[in-house]
């Protein structure tokens, strides 16, 4: 087209001038939606249920610990220590579905919902490049479990063993040992009686000098004491994280703690293995303990 085509024209004003800076609010004032939480429904409601059957076991595991741990060793009479088990035993078997629900039901709950959230987890679990990289561990990691000796001693944290070996947790690996070991505690001292008696009501505190003393009676102290030290573990390390305790002197604590109830097993365990009662397999009590104890597979 030639130039001699083309005709000149003047701008013509609109109305209104635009309001640039009325352009401006309404743009910064856009909201824009948070995105979205991928997170599955079920890994909420798993930490709930997680949480809630945990404290609900420890409310039944306090008074079992106290019951067969601590009383035991008191300087006290020993029909006060009878006393004290009896009336322990008569919460979980007496009161109606306590058993069933508190202990059984919380504890299977607990399992189940750690299993699932395990799962859901196994895909998305993050891992440092260097698993001993001091720089990129955080006190609430769960890889160092309590830290340790070197967190005792102030130099830092070193991602556990357990964690670099098995690619679990500490924590999950302690309540995974605690399966079969509680499973044997009650097969020797809830199934068996049961199985013969139709329930456990003559068992009571010499009853744990028998089974540690007759048949294989060093595979039965072990693990007694395997389990005590193991469920101390978890326990106090597992109730430190749903707290979100998870500092430095909070660790510490912890260790403390669970050195403490370790050792007072240890020593209920010494008591009932060879200063509490001698094993005879003579009168009516001790011919039921001993029929229990021989015609268990372990």
């Amino acid at each position: 087209m030639s130039q001699e085509g083309l005709t000149k024209i003047n701008p013509i004003p609109l109305d209104e001038p635009i309001d640039m800076h009325a352009v401006t609010t309404n743009e910064s004032s856009i909201v824009i939606p948070p995105p979205r939480n991928n997170k599955p429904w079920l890994i909420p409601l798993l930490l709930k249920i997680q949480k809630y059957s945990a404290y609900t076991f420890v409310s039944f595991l306090g008074i079992h610990l106290t019951s067969v741990i601590i009383v035991p060793i008191l300087p006290i009479d020993p029909d006060i220590k009878q006393d004290v088990f009896s009336m322990a035993k008569a919460v979980f078997q007496s009161l109606p579905l306590y058993e069933n629900f508190i202990i059984y039901g919380s504890s299977l709950l607990h399992v189940c919902s750690g299993i699932g959230l395990r799962l859901f987890r196994k895909n998305k679990r993050r891992r440092s490049s260097n698993d001993n990289d001091k720089l990129r561990i955080s006190d609430d990691d769960q890889d160092i479990g309590l830290g340790g000796i070197s967190n005792i001693f102030g130099l830092g944290y070193k991602k556990s063993w357990i964690s670099t070996t098995f690619g679990i947790t500490p924590l999950q690996f302690s309540g995974y040992m605690i399966i079969p070991l509680v499973a044997y505690h009650f097969y020797k001292f809830r199934y068996v009686p049961w199985a013969y008696e139709g329930d456990s009501s003559l068992v009571n505190l010499d009853y744990i000098s028998y089974v540690l003393n007759l048949k294989y009676p060093w595979l039965n102290t072990l693990g007694l004491m395997g389990l005590i030290w193991t469920i101390s573990y978890h326990v106090v390390n597992g109730v430190m994280k749903l707290q979100h305790k998870f500092n430095k002197q909070w660790k510490k604590i912890g260790l403390g703690l669970i050195n403490l109830i370790g050792s007072l097993g240890m020593i209920s365990v010494y008591y009932f293995k060879f200063n509490h009662c001698e094993v005879e397999e003579t009168g009516f009590l001790g011919k039921v303990f001993v029929k229990y104890i021989q015609s268990s597979w372990l």
